[in-house]
């Protein structure tokens, strides 16, 4: 079988899970970057052929296609290497690290004097003139629409944006319980569970929130995890402007 191919966007925070779930688990594999930011690759045809809802990352291995993070990074265990998939605690983890919504922590700092986002409300533009270009993609370009006008909203509303970072704090706050009695964020030994919060804690100080765990077991967490080769070949980004993301 050729390598597996994990089709992703750098700065995509679900692709730097993926990417880490495949140099921890040894798996060699083809990388095809996809650009969401600039030329919105992920409106492609060709793209949207494999991943119907136009998101990264998406991983072939043959002629399966996989698509959502979390069941990309579970089915990397049937291949060779670690078994990083753990228990029940590791797939709640899982779910519980995707619950945040990093859209607003990322936007909440590019904001207007007025509530809106420049970049969100060009993102809205974009999407209407593609639904022009292409009427076949109706139901997936309506349905971005909607929720991109959703996040607009949403954006102007501080209450509902403090609400957003009370629920990312107290996420943090859980993890660093977890970690007051084991190595691990779901046990002794490293699973999936690692990725996911890596990648999350990594996009947190992006975010300048890393104050909510300092003096904490999670600070030391993050250190060893970032000292971990999987790290820098994953990409991770730790570092540098919300506005390179």
């Amino acid at each position: 079988m050729s390598l597996p191919i994990l089709y992703d966007h750098t700065g995509s925070i679900c692709s730097q899970m993926a990417r880490l779930a495949f140099f921890e688990k040894a798996v060699q594999f083809q990388r095809r970057p996809v650009d969401i930011m600039e030329t919105n690759e992920q409106f492609e045809p060709w793209y949207i052929a494999l991943n119907p809802k136009a998101v990264v990352p998406t991983l072939v291995l043959g002629t399966e296609i996989v698509t959502d993070t979390i069941r990309i990074v579970n089915r990397l265990q049937a291949l060779d290497g670690p078994d990083l998939s753990g228990d029940a605690t590791t797939q709640a983890w899982l779910k519980d690290i995707m619950a945040p919504h990093y859209g607003v922590l990322l936007y909440r700092n590019r904001l207007d004097p007025d509530g809106t986002a420049p970049q969100i409300i060009a993102r809205g533009l974009l999407l209407e003139q593609l639904l022009e270009k292409h009427p076949e993609m109706a139901e997936l370009l309506e349905g971005r629409i909607a929720g991109n006008r959703r996040f607009q909203t949403l954006l102007r509303k501080p209450d509902e944006i403090e609400g957003h970072l009370a629920s990312t704090r107290a996420l943090i706050l859980r993890m660093s319980e977890a970690l007051d009695s084991q190595q691990f964020l779901a046990g002794p030994t490293y699973s999936l569970a690692d990725c996911f919060a890596t990648a999350a804690l990594a996009r947190f100080k992006v975010h300048k929130l890393q104050d909510w765990w300092r003096g904490t077991a999670l600070e030391n967490y993050y250190e060893r995890m970032r000292a971990r080769p999987s790290f820098k070949a994953a990409e991770v980004m730790d570092t540098g402007s919300e506005r390179d993301l």
